[in-house]
């Protein structure tokens, strides 16, 4: 009997916290993701990894989009603003760099990061939340834990349409 009461009252006592988009109904609008890289920056024009993967912002707006309709809880993700909430999301950064070498000095472990400006405006065009996200993925490329590059930059998108979907419902 002690036991029984012990477990309701922690089950009572829980936080509560989710990061359910449900207390609130109504429409969500995902504008397209601006790439506002700089190609031509001083510390990309020295880096050994100056290049970025193409269609990169596309793939991140369908991805948040993905990512709203699994854990929007009540809200759509209309196709227009008209009445809804607006979400506006800039990659600023990509990077990769190096973890792990081999014995040979070729990387063995890299980290990629994905960095991305999200804003968050009512249906009156009022900043609710504004915040800087950084995705990451790391990957080998050899080994038995090796996987392709590009499966690395779906891990990435997935992982910051996550986070982007959770700085959006966090403190809702």
């Amino acid at each position: 009997m002690k036991t029984l009461i012990f477990f309701l009252s922690l089950l009572l006592s829980s936080c509560g916290y989710t990061t359910q988009l449900s207390t609130r109904k109504g429409g969500i609008y995902v504008k397209p993701v601006v790439n506002r890289i700089v190609i031509a920056s001083e510390d990309r024009a020295y880096s050994g990894y100056s290049s970025y993967p193409i269609l990169l912002e596309k793939k991140l707006t369908n991805s948040v989009i993905n990512e709203f309709n699994i854990r929007g809880g009540q809200f759509t993700v209309p196709n227009n603003s008209l009445d809804s909430y607006t979400l506006e999301c800039s990659i600023y950064d990509y990077k990769r760099e190096a973890l792990r070498y081999t014995d040979d000095d070729s990387v063995s472990e890299q980290r990629l990061r994905l960095y991305v400006k999200v804003k968050f405006y009512d249906s009156d065009d009022e900043i609710i939340k504004e915040k800087e996200i950084v995705g990451e993925a790391t990957y080998f490329l050899s080994g038995s834990y090796a996987i392709p590059e590009s499966e690395a930059i779906r891990d990435l998108i997935d992982d910051s349409a996550k986070r982007i979907v959770e700085t959006v419902s966090q403190d809702w």
